[in-house]
């Protein structure tokens, strides 16, 4: 996941994200052990999908 300053995190577990490349917002389900992949869970119906880190920010208030 992408700080404000730019650096890399790893996204946590239960985390409300925006993922960049998808463009919609969801819940990390799930880190793998070495942080280099996200399943996130949409907010509503749908399936999960995966998300590289670089990829997520936590989502802003007006995004839920």
């Amino acid at each position: 996941m992408t700080t404000a300053g730019g650096t890399r995190s790893t996204p946590r577990i239960g985390e409300l994200v925006y993922d960049l490349e998808r463009e919609a917002v969801g819940r990390v389900a799930y880190v793998d052990t070495g942080g280099n992949i996200a399943w996130v869970k949409p907010l509503h119906d749908g399936p999960e999908w995966t998300a590289l880190p670089e990829q997520l920010r936590r989502a802003a208030d007006g995004e839920h």
